[in-house]
């Protein structure tokens, strides 16, 4: 990927991402002058094709920008949207571009594949699957008093009617939204890393910094490996071509993921001990959001049983080779 475009990205939310910008928006859901600036710098429309009007660029070009998604908490559905725009692009109906959009898999009854609802943004739509069908339909934000994490939540407008319809048997969008969560994840593992890191360094105890205690390095290499496994899973979950991706590698990217973020979190906060929870420190608005990414589109349990599964298809094998073929990418 071209480092231009990921410096240019990772400046834009490091000036409109801020903490208070993140904190206003767990609250209200308004991130409209976010939005309006990283749609003015064109990012939005970067899976679509070249042929369309995109940038036409894969998702191993983008995956450091879903990284930094997280790494910043961007409180906007910014890879959901890229997402959105690629799938409708591809269905040949004209794609909205004043809107963020959603990822909204649904189960036969309408409800969503998740245990926890997404984060809320005003003047959102949602691409609703149910089976085969994609309706794109009108989103609206519900109050954080009733989301569990006291966060401004998303939800599908009641009897909204569909802007754009349509049907796609080969995609499911589940995995694509569990995909997306598992880099966000990685990206925060990421950055509570080098905060905890930078705390040990400059907290003193008994005249020496914490970072000179061996048991708290032993933690923080807990962690650093934690983070990078993370951040490989997470980029496996990604490693398709096109618009399909492959449900194993999803499986390994999020059930690896959430078992890292329960590591990383409870590492991060032992490191940093009460300052980690105060209002003013960035630390728990990071964990927070890892408990309910980890609660996204799957647990560990699901995902892990679908890796499972296939692993049992493969007959003949071991359970290296199946590694290799079917989660590295590697033929031997």
């Amino acid at each position: 990927m071209d480092s231009v475009l990921l410096d240019s990205f990772t400046r834009l939310l490091a000036e409109t991402s801020d903490l208070p910008a993140v904190r206003d928006s767990e609250e209200t859901g308004d991130a409209t002058q976010i939005l309006r600036a990283i749609q003015a710098a064109g990012f939005l429309d970067a899976l679509v094709p070249e042929s369309k009007g995109g940038s036409g660029l894969s998702l191993p070009d983008l995956f450091p920008l879903f990284l930094a998604c997280g790494e910043f908490l961007l409180p906007l559905p910014f890879a959901d949207t890229l997402v959105a725009r690629a799938l409708i692009s591809a269905a040949g109906a004209n794609v909205p571009t004043e809107q963020a959009i959603l990822l909204w898999p649904a189960t036969p009854d309408g409800r969503l594949r998740s245990q926890v609802l997404p984060l809320g943004v005003q003047s959102a739509l949602a691409l609703v699957q149910t089976g085969e069908k994609f309706s794109l339909v009108p989103a609206r934000v519900g109050a954080r008093d009733a989301d569990p994490f006291r966060m401004a939540y998303a939800s599908p407008v009641p009897g909204g009617e569909s802007v754009i319809s349509f049907v796609n048997p080969e995609l499911d969008l589940l995995e694509w939204a569990a995909a997306i969560t598992a880099a966000k994840m990685a990206g925060a593992m990421g950055r509570v890393l080098e905060m905890s890191l930078t705390y040990v360094n400059e907290r003193q105890q008994f005249g020496r910094s914490l970072g000179k205690f061996q048991a708290i390095q032993q933690q923080l290499s807990v962690l650093a490996e934690k983070a990078a496994f993370a951040q490989v899973a997470a980029r496996i979950g990604l490693s398709g071509s096109g618009l399909k991706l492959s449900r194993c590698h999803v499986a390994t990217a999020k059930s690896v993921t959430n078992e890292a973020a329960e590591v990383v979190a409870a590492i991060a906060h032992g490191v940093h001990g009460a300052i980690g929870i105060s209002e003013e420190y960035g630390l728990h608005y990071y964990t927070r959001r890892l408990k309910r990414w980890q609660l996204s589109f799957g647990s560990a349990d699901y995902w892990a049983r679908q890796v499972g599964s296939a692993r049992l298809f493969v007959v003949g094998k071991t359970s290296a080779d199946f590694v290799r073929e079917h989660i590295s990418g590697e033929n031997r």
